[in-house]
C-alpha cells in the first residue's frame, strides 16, 4: 500500500526507472557536448533545456509517476507534464540547431498535419481505450506511454516555437491555428471523460487505496484536468506566439505565403510587386489606389434604376437627335 498523497510525499517520493535516468543523462551529455563544440552558446538555452530535463525527470521519477498507478487525476498530471510544458521547455532550449540533426527529417515528421494527427492520436488512444488499463498492469507500456507523451507533445510545439534553421517556426497565425486545434482534441477527451458515470479501468479499484477521491470522482478530476489545464497550457503558448508576433519588426510578413499573397493580390496591384506594404506610406498609396480602382469600376459598371430618368437629368439637350433633325419644307 502507497502512502497517502500528501505535500509531504509529493516532494519527497522518488522511484526513477533505469531506463528513464540513463536516456536522461545521455540527453544531458549529448546537449552538453554540443554546447562546447558550439561555443559560444546563449547561456538562456541551455538553461530552457535543462529545466526541460528537469520538468522530465519529475514526470517519470518523482511522485507524479509514483501516484500516477494509484490516482488517475495524478496520471493527468504527468501527462500534462510531459506532452506540453517539458517539450516547450526542450523546444526553447533548440537542441536541434545545436547537435545539427537532418533538416529534412525533422521537418518532415513534424509537419503541422503529421504532429496534430499524432497528438491526436496519443492523447485519445491512452484516454478513451482500454490501453490505460493495460498500461496499469504492465510497466514496460506505462514506459512507452511517457516516451509516446513527450515525443508527440515535442512534434507538436516544434514548428510553433521553431528550433531555427533546421524547423524555422511557422507563421504566428498558422501557429495559432495549431495551438486551437490541440486545445480542442484536449477539450473533447477531457469533457469525454467528466460525462463517463463509472470507472472504467479496473486496476485503480484493484489498488485496493482507502484514501483520497472515490473512483469516479477521481476519474472526473482528471477529465477537468485535461479539460481546463490542457487548455491554460495551450492558451500560455498562444500568448508566447502572439508576443514574439507583436515584436517581430516584419509583423505583416508573418502572415504566411498565403495570406501575404492575398493580401498583396488585394492591396498591392498598384504599387508593384517590390513595394513594401508594411511601410505606411506605401500601404496607404495602395490602399487609396484599390479604392479609386473600386470606385471607377463602380461607376462604369452600376446598372442605372429604371426610375431614374426623370428630373432634369434626363431632358434631351437642344442639340439632341431632335433639334439636329433637318426641317421638312412645306
Amino acid at each position: 500500500m502507497i502512502a497517502p498523497l500528501s505535500w509531504h510525499t509529493a516532494l519527497t517520493t522518488w522511484d526513477m526507472p533505469v531506463p528513464a535516468a540513463v536516456l536522461l543523462a545521455l540527453a544531458m551529455l549529448c546537449y552538453g557536448w554540443g554546447v562546447w563544440r558550439a561555443r559560444p552558446w546563449p547561456v538562456a538555452r541551455t538553461a530552457w533545456f535543462a529545466a526541460g530535463l528537469a520538468v522530465t525527470a519529475f514526470a517519470v521519477g518523482g511522485s507524479v509517476h509514483v501516484y500516477s498507478d494509484v490516482l488517475f487525476s495524478m496520471h493527468m498530471a504527468q501527462h500534462l507534464l510531459l506532452i506540453a510544458v517539458a517539450p516547450a521547455l526542450l523546444v526553447l532550449g533548440r537542441p536541434l540547431t545545436l547537435l545539427r540533426v537532418n533538416r529534412r527529417f525533422v521537418r518532415a515528421v513534424s509537419h503541422p498535419l503529421v504532429a496534430l494527427g499524432l497528438y491526436a492520436a496519443v492523447v485519445a488512444g491512452t484516454h478513451l481505450t482500454p490501453f490505460p488499463q493495460a498500461a496499469l498492469t504492465h510497466p514496460v507500456l506505462h514506459g512507452a506511454e511517457e516516451v509516446l507523451y513527450l515525443v508527440s507533445g515535442y512534434l507538436l510545439l516544434l514548428p510553433v516555437l521553431g528550433d531555427p534553421p533546421v524547423r524555422p517556426p511557422l507563421p504566428p497565425m498558422m501557429g495559432l491555428v495549431v495551438l486551437f486545434l490541440g486545445m480542442v482534441v484536449d477539450t473533447i477527451v477531457g469533457v469525454s471523460l467528466l460525462m463517463t458515470p463509472h470507472e472504467p479501468f479496473p486496476g485503480y479499484a484493484a489498488a485496493g487505496r482507502d484514501w483520497g477521491p472515490a473512483l469516479v470522482e477521481d476519474l472526473h478530476w482528471g477529465g477537468a484536468a485535461m479539460w481546463v489545464g490542457g487548455d491554460i497550457l495551450m492558451a500560455a503558448l498562444a500568448i508566447v506566439v502572439i508576443a514574439r508576433w507583436v515584436r517581430a519588426p516584419d509583423r505583416g510578413g508573418d502572415l504566411g505565403p498565403w495570406l501575404e499573397a492575398a493580401r498583396r493580390s488585394a492591396i498591392g496591384e498598384d504599387v508593384g510587386p517590390g513595394a513594401d506594404l508594411d511601410d505606411d506610406e506605401e500601404a496607404l498609396r495602395a490602399y487609396n489606389a484599390m479604392l479609386a480602382r473600386l470606385a471607377s469600376g463602380d461607376r462604369v459598371t452600376r446598372p442605372v434604376p429604371p426610375g431614374a430618368r426623370g428630373g432634369s437629368s434626363a431632358r434631351p439637350s437642344p442639340t439632341g437627335s431632335r433639334a439636329a433633325r433637318p426641317r421638312r419644307r412645306r
